[in-house]
C-alpha cells in the first residue's frame, strides 16, 4: 500500500476544508428545502398547525382555482392558466427578442469596431449594478412628471393614457431584454473570441458576405453557447418574479411570484403553494431538458 506523503495530508485537507461549506450549503439548502417542499405538497396544516396527510387535495385544487379578471369569448381564464402565460412571455422575450439581439450585436462588436470595448461595457453596465436601484433608474425615464423617454413620446405626439403606466407588463418585458442583453453579449463575445479567425479569413476570401459568416460560421461554432441562453431563458419560467414585483405590478404575475406571495399569507398556505411549484416542476424540468437534447444535437458535428 502507498503511504501518503505528509504534503499530500495537507493537499486533501485543503481540498476537504474547501469542499465543506458548499457541500453542507447544498444538502441544507438544496436538497433538504427540495425534500421538504415535496412531501409538503402532500400534506395539510391547519390555522392551529396540525400537519395531516391530504393526499392529492392540493394539486386538485390548483385546477378548481378561481377565474381571473381577464376574460375570452366571456369566460373568465383560471388565475393558474394567467399565470402561466404571463411567465411564458417573459421566456419567450428573452429567448427570441433578448437573444438575437444579443447575437447581432456580438457579432458585430466581434469586427473590432471603433469603441467595441466601451459598448461591450455599456452592455453589461445593467449586470453589476442593484436589480433595485437599475429598476428604479429606468422607471424614472418613463416617469410622466420627469421621464426623458415620457416627454420624448409626448413630443412625437404618441399620448399614453394607461393609468398604470409605468408599471405595465410591456414595460417590464422591455426592461428584461435590456437588462439582460449585457450578460448575453458577455458570454457570446468570449465564444465568438474563441472561434479561429482564420475561419473567418478563409470565408471573406471565397466571398462570403456578412450575413453567411454570421449563420455559417459563427452560429454554428459558438451553438453550445447559445444552447445554454436558450436553457437559460426557459428556466426563467420557473423562477422570475423580482423584475414584476419592483415595477409594483401583481405579485401574482409569474409563477414564482405567485408563490412568494403565497407562503408569506401563513403556514398554511405552505402545501398548497409547494403542490403548485411542484406541479409545474414536473411540467417544465422535462421539457427544458429535452429541448437541451434535441437543440445539442444540431451541429453536433461542428468542432466547436
Amino acid at each position: 500500500m502507498k503511504k501518503i506523503t505528509k504534503r499530500r495530508k495537507k493537499e486533501l485537507i485543503f481540498i476537504s476544508v474547501m469542499l465543506f461549506y458548499p457541500l453542507l450549503q447544498f444538502i441544507v439548502t438544496w436538497t433538504f428545502v427540495n425534500i421538504n417542499s415535496i412531501v409538503l405538497a402532500f400534506q395539510r396544516i391547519s390555522f392551529e398547525g396540525d400537519v395531516s396527510f391530504a393526499g392529492l387535495s392540493n394539486f386538485a385544487q390548483i385546477f378548481n382555482s378561481p377565474g381571473s379578471t381577464l376574460t375570452i369569448w366571456g369566460n373568465k381564464i383560471p388565475n393558474v392558466l394567467l399565470i402561466l402565460i404571463n411567465s411564458l412571455s417573459y421566456a419567450l422575450v428573452s429567448i427570441f427578442i433578448s437573444l438575437p439581439l444579443a447575437l447581432i450585436s456580438s457579432y458585430f462588436l466581434s469586427k473590432k469596431m471603433p469603441l467595441a470595448n466601451v459598448f461591450r461595457f455599456i452592455f453589461f453596465l445593467p449586470n453589476i449594478i442593484s436589480v433595485v436601484a437599475l429598476v428604479y433608474a429606468f422607471r424614472m425615464q418613463l416617469d410622466s412628471s420627469a421621464g426623458l423617454i415620457y416627454h420624448l413620446f409626448d413630443s412625437m405626439g404618441v399620448k399614453i393614457n394607461d393609468t398604470q403606466w409605468p408599471s405595465t407588463t410591456l414595460i417590464v418585458l422591455c426592461y428584461c431584454v435590456w437588462a439582460g442583453l449585457g450578460y448575453n453579449v458577455l458570454l457570446l463575445s468570449g465564444a465568438i473570441g474563441r472561434i479561429p479567425k482564420e475561419l473567418f479569413e478563409s470565408a471573406q476570401m471565397d466571398g462570403a458576405g456578412s450575413f453567411k459568416e454570421f449563420t455559417k460560421i459563427m452560429i454554428p461554432m459558438i451553438w453550445p453557447t447559445i444552447v445554454t441562453l436558450i436553457v437559460l431563458g426557459m428556466t426563467s419560467i420557473l423562477t422570475l418574479y423580482l423584475q414584476p414585483v419592483l415595477f409594483e405590478l401583481n405579485s401574482t404575475e409569474t409563477i414564482a411570484g405567485t408563490i412568494f406571495a403565497g407562503v408569506n399569507q401563513g403556514k398554511n398556505q405552505y402545501p398548497y403553494y409547494s403542490a403548485l411549484g411542484l406541479f409545474f416542476s414536473f411540467i417544465f424540468a422535462p421539457l427544458i431538458l429535452l429541448t437541451r437534447k434535441l437543440l445539442s444535437k444540431k451541429y453536433s458535428d461542428v468542432d466547436c
